[in-house]
Order: C-alpha cells, then sequence, then structure tokens
C-alpha cells in the first residue's frame, strides 16, 4: 500500500493540524460518502454514461494500454477501465477513495489495477510509460500555479501519441452558506458551509489551452463557453 495521498500538500493555507484545509475537505467528503452509501450517479463511469468524448478517448486508446487515473476519486472510471481491459493506476487525493477502489477491483478480480504513490507535485511512474491519462474534475481543485506543475507531470510519464482527457467544471454551489474569497491567482477558497476548504479554479479557455500548450495538442474541445463544464482530449506530441 502506497503511503497517504498528498494531491494538496503544498497548499497555504493550512488548518490548525498543518493539513492543508483543501485536504480536510476533501477527506470528510470521501469519508462521509463512503459511510453514506454511495449515490447511484457517483457509480456510473464517465464511459457508462456514453459520455462522446470520453467514448472516443476510449477508441483512440491501445487495446490493453496503460492508463493512470489521477484524481480518481471513489475509482468508478478506473474500475471501468480495468474492466475493458487496460493496465489502469490511481491516485488520488485522500487515502478513503483509493482504498475504497482497490477494495472493488480485489473483488471484482481485476488484477489490473494498482496504486501509485504521489507527494503532491510527483507521481510514482516512470517516464514515458503511459499510453492514456484521465484527469477528469481535480486540476480545477488546486491553484493556477500548483496546475501547471502538474500539467507538466502528466506530459513527463506520458508516451508520445498518448491521449488525456481533462474535465473542468462550471463554478457552481449547491450549498448558499458555501461562501468563497479569492486567492492571488483567482483561485477561490470556500471559507463556509459544506465546501469550506475547498478549492475551485474557474479557468478560461485560453488557460486550458496554455496549461497544456508545452506537451499536447488538442485533439478536441467540447463546452468552449467558460460557464459550462469543458472537457478536452489532448494527444502528447514528440
Amino acid at each position: 500500500m502506497c503511503p497517504p495521498y498528498r494531491f494538496l500538500a503544498r497548499e497555504e493555507h493550512a488548518v490548525n493540524d498543518e493539513r492543508p484545509a483543501s485536504h480536510v475537505f476533501w477527506e470528510r467528503c470521501m469519508r462521509e460518502t463512503i459511510a453514506g452509501g454511495i449515490p447511484e450517479k457517483w457509480g456510473e463511469s464517465i464511459f457508462d454514461r456514453g459520455n462522446e468524448l470520453a467514448l472516443e478517448f476510449l477508441d483512440l486508446l491501445p487495446d490493453g494500454g496503460e492508463v493512470l487515473d489521477f484524481g480518481c476519486g471513489i475509482g468508478r472510471n478506473a474500475l471501468e477501465l480495468a474492466r475493458r481491459g487496460y493496465r489502469t493506476s490511481i491516485c488520488d487525493v485522500v487515502d478513503e477513495g483509493v482504498r475504497y477502489c482497490e477494495a472493488n477491483a480485489r473483488d471484482e478480480g481485476l488484477g489490473n489495477l494498482s496504486s501509485v504513490e504521489f507527494d503532491g507535485s510527483r507521481i510514482g511512474l516512470g517516464d514515458a510509460c503511459m499510453d492514456g491519462v484521465l484527469a477528469w474534475s481535480c486540476l480545477d481543485h488546486v491553484t493556477l500555479p500548483h496546475s501547471e506543475e502538474l500539467a507538466t507531470e502528466l506530459g513527463r510519464i506520458a508516451r508520445p501519441g498518448a491521449l488525456l482527457l481533462v474535465a473542468f467544471d462550471e463554478d457552481k454551489s449547491d450549498d448558499p452558506d458555501s461562501e468563497s474569497r479569492i486567492l492571488e491567482d483567482g483561485t477561490h477558497q470556500y471559507i463556509g458551509g459544506k465546501r469550506e476548504g475547498m478549492l475551485f479554479r474557474p479557468y478560461t479557455n485560453e488557460e486550458i489551452r496554455s496549461l497544456f500548450a508545452d506537451d499536447w495538442e488538442i485533439v478536441r474541445f467540447v463546452g468552449k463557453d467558460p460557464l459550462v463544464p469543458r472537457r478536452v482530449l489532448f494527444r502528447r506530441s514528440g
């Protein structure tokens, strides 16, 4: 078992136990979600839902290829990738989701799914070893400077020609008490309500393009309106 995952370890605004407030938020969110029973909508993968760009990602992956689900949550997408025969690696912000995904993989006899170490900046994988990377609704929960470093790291582990599918959500709260303050780089940090501690970085379309400009070429960009969720399929250049 890998040591604890520290996806947001370098956030400046820490709580009294010296862990970042955002890390504490995700630990609480994952713990409460698993304890309360996974909602049906959380159990479906993006591939089950027939997401057009997700299916294109699958169509372009080599059969049996190696894929990293970066920010895997409870593993709904990773498990489906493993069921389809891909050698699947996972990492996430907190242990609870990773352990939950590993347990489900064991129950299903999926020996092609395993976790990898992640220290907040470097993924425990070698250079140019992945055929595909999935980063679904996770890079918009760190600050812009951190996401720039993470984008470079995703480029490091990807083989030339590898695919990257990323999702950026709209800035939408279902809790009216979830007030937020704006950090220096434009990231929102929630300071009240059930989202207290969570980070959200609302990206412009140009920022999304710039984030991956050094290592990736756009295959398709869906949802170009910044006010709605956006999904982008990239191919590793070089």
